[in-house]
């Protein structure tokens, strides 16, 4: 079916539910008592509200949001609460929580693309959907292409939605909103590449139903929104070009004649409550889990500028842990193996690989002499490597991966009882492969002369790691911080982002300034402003708003 393109799009309404009937929590007191975890995320930074909302389908959503206009009470949108820089942490008002808003609702299939895709309920998590896309559990989903689930479950093939930002305990609509990645991102790119279809609450209480390849920005960079009782939204896209030539997820997106879907993709939840995703599958091929330890970091870069170059090979992550990463495992495996469940670290490792890799019975030799070739020409052995292949190894890789900061978050759990103000200081800052690194020596020759201790891990097939720095009182605490910002106006010196994959929620705002001057901000307030002219939805996430 061919699309014929505009940048005009018309809203919906939908039916009425009686706010009556909603489930719902009013107080703040009774709130922060008897339900504490909806007034944090991951980040630990905590808020208050005055109502918690239950909603169990989009036309509650719609009644919800006709109330609070009415009231003049703010929003934030609570999903999974996995999130680490306080998007959906409420400064004040209410709290929407699409939790229970967790079904697949449709299954489909694009003659075009070739591809399957899904459709869900805003509050549905990663693992959830994998769940149910692996064991075909679709037979009772609306057919939304002929003839689709039957030809879907009678395929030997095994399909799965590639988005992997970590949690796999997110919810689709979070990941969507945050435009998500993860160690996948090296292969798959991140969430925005794949969202088919999106519907979106309003702070007027009307839906926009947009479809990627509809809904495209004027040459003047004009999107018009007709609303149903004739009247006309009129905003533009900021004028920047949003930076892609790294992992970035600061700041709206923006670009010429840029799909309207992409502007919600990655807005945090600033614009609208997200009420429906539709997006693509793709097939699951076996693969063979490995980690390879290097007697120093140089090294390690200089194997994944091969794997890289290696076309053959194609690995699906490439994840990285330093020689400080490895310390602190170490410590872990001595004092309680079974922790960690892996064989003994190498007491000479300075750093670490961790990458899966595609393969079949018949070039799997062939993988591995290709490894090993590249290895050796970077000082190392596959001797002391490892590699796994079914289930069970899967498990285990995958919880070594997470060991570090599940250990680094214990670790500062323990040193908040003395300072209980103490938290961890985890960068999350990208830059060009050609800069890649420079910015490794700047982050240790910064940390190794304040004398703090930290590890580095992560996405270093994206040029992206995680820094986590860990202070031990106060004092540390606030040279940490300014050494934080430090790295962030560094990493944009070199073309990158101060933020690759979390965001810039509430945490980050005052990290914006180095990406965009002060006219590119008042931009991106003035689409908020168009799109939510009373500021109802999550005020404070990405930059602060007078008056709010």
């Amino acid at each position: 079916m061919n699309i014929v393109a505009s940048n005009i799009i018309y809203s919906k309404k939908v039916e009425f539910v009686p706010f009556n009937k909603i489930r719902k929590i009013h107080g703040s007191q009774i709130i922060s008592t008897d339900y504490p975890a909806y007034l944090v995320d991951e980040s630990k930074l905590e808020g208050t509200a005055d109502w918690l909302f239950f909603p169990k389908s989009e036309a509650e959503i719609i009644s919800i949001i006709d109330y609070l206009r009415e009231k003049k009470i703010p929003a934030y949108i609570s999903a999974a609460r996995t999130g680490i820089v306080g998007s959906s942490v409420p400064k004040c008002g209410s709290i929407f929580s699409i939790e229970k808003m967790d079904k697949m609702l449709g299954f489909g299939f694009d003659e075009n693309k070739g591809n399957y895709f899904c459709r869900f309920e805003p509050g549905i998590t990663l693992k959830a959907i994998n769940d149910i896309i692996l064991k075909k559990e679709v037979e009772r989903v609306k057919e939304l292409t002929p003839n689709t689930i039957s030809r879907f479950i009678e395929e030997k093939k095994s399909y799965y939605y590639p988005m992997d930002p970590t949690e796999m305990s997110a919810s689709i609509s979070g990941t969507v909103a945050t435009n998500a990645s993860g160690a996948g991102t090296y292969k798959y790119g991140a969430t925005r590449k794949w969202v088919k279809k999106i519907r979106v609450a309003l702070s007027i209480g009307e839906i926009l139903e947009i479809q990627r390849g509809k809904y495209f920005a004027s040459n003047d960079g004009t999107f018009i929104v007709k609303l149903t009782d004739g009247t006309d939204l009129v905003f533009k896209i900021p004028s920047y070009e949003f930076n892609t030539n790294v992992k970035n997820t600061a700041g709206i997106y923006a670009k010429p004649n840029m799909d309207l879907i992409d502007l919600f993709i990655g807005s945090e939840g600033i614009f609208g409550v997200i009420t429906e995703v539709e997006v693509w599958i793709i097939e699951k091929r076996p693969l063979i889990s490995n980690v390879l330890f290097f007697n120093s970091e140089d090294d390690a870069l200089d194997f994944v500028k091969k794997i890289r170059n290696n076309q053959a090979v194609n690995p699906e992550f490439i994840e990285y842990f330093s020689g400080e990463s490895l310390d602190l495992l170490r410590n872990v495996q001595i004092k309680t193996p079974a922790v960690i469940n892996m064989p003994q670290i190498p007491f000479k490792a300075r750093s670490a690989l961790f990458f899966d890799l595609p393969y079949s019975e018949d070039n799997l030799v062939s993988y591995f002499k290709k490894i090993d070739k590249m290895a050796k020409l970077c000082h190392t052995t596959l001797e002391t490597s490892w590699s796994g292949y079914d289930n069970r190894e899967f498990a285990r890789f995958k919880h070594f991966r997470h060991a570090l900061p599940e250990t680094v978050n214990s670790i500062i759990v323990e040193r908040k009882r003395q300072y209980p103000d103490l938290h961890k200081l985890g960068t999350d800052m990208c830059v060009p492969e050609e800069k890649f690194g420079e910015m490794m020596k700047f982050y240790h020759s910064v940390l190794r002369e304040a004398a703090l201790e930290y590890v580095i891990f992560g996405h270093i097939g994206d040029n992206h790691v995680h820094l986590n720095i860990l202070p031990k009182n106060t004092e540390e605490l606030e040279l940490g911080l300014k050494i934080y910002e430090q790295f962030a106006k560094k990493a944009v010196e070199y073309g990158g982002s101060v933020s690759a994959e979390h965001g810039i929620g509430r945490i980050k705002v005052d990290f914006l300034k180095f990406m965009y001057d002060e006219k590119e901000i008042e931009q991106m307030r003035a689409v908020k402003r168009a799109l939510d002219s009373l500021l109802m939805f999550n005020c404070g996430n990405i930059f602060e708003i007078k008056g709010v």
